[in-house]
């Protein structure tokens, strides 16, 4: 993408994380973005579809562009990878746009394309890890992970982002590989040795 492609897309995004903070979602314009980000109507729809298209490429900015981008390949460990530092340090490094992604107006949006981008990215995983997985354990196991990340992180950015987001994802990453462990048989992660949360 050019860079005169990609400053429109910031500014957009940038006005959509500053009006959140003034109106609620519905009462946002495209007109609104517009002015806010000093474009034309035109110049919008060349960018994006609507401003729920536009409130969606805002994990674009924490670094998920595909379902592919969601989990990190822990070097330590081989058998699991990191299942939430990305989300966690994406929504820390920008944190206007992660509470305009999922505050309360927009939850059902950004929640919807997250949650599907999880379940993907989290059922490739297991089918790698265990082809013989019987379907309903498969499915249960990866929405259960897939709502447990989601809700962790709704919460952390609701609640002004309290821990730093490695602490956050060190704290998930333990409770989901100690649930994985007993169902895929495989060895403990080694863990990080960061101080827990007090």
């Amino acid at each position: 993408m050019d860079r005169r492609k990609q400053k429109t897309r910031e500014a957009l995004r940038q006005a959509l994380s500053e009006l959140i903070d003034h109106k609620s979602y519905d009462q946002i314009t495209v007109r609104d973005l517009a002015e806010r980000a000093n474009v034309s109507r035109s110049s919008f729809y060349l960018h994006f579809r609507d401003k729920d298209d536009l409130l969606i490429s805002g994990f674009e900015e924490i670094g998920v562009r595909s379902s592919d981008d969601v989990f990190q390949t822990d070097g330590a460990n081989t058998d699991y990878p990191n299942f939430a530092i990305v989300l966690f340090r994406g929504a820390e490094q920008w944190q206007a746009m992660a509470r305009a992604c999922l505050c309360e107006e927009t939850h059902n949006v950004a929640a919807y394309h997250m949650r599907n981008l999880l379940v993907i990215r989290t059922r490739e995983w297991l089918r790698g890890m265990d082809p013989s997985l019987p379907e309903p354990d498969l499915e249960c196991t990866v929405h259960y992970l897939a709502s447990a990340l989601q809700g962790l992180l709704v919460w952390w950015v609701r609640h002004d982002f309290p821990y730093p987001a490695d602490v956050m994802s060190d704290r998930f990453n333990r409770l989901a590989v100690s649930g994985l462990q007993d169902l895929l048989h495989l060895p403990p992660r080694r863990h990080s040795t960061m101080a827990p949360v007090s």
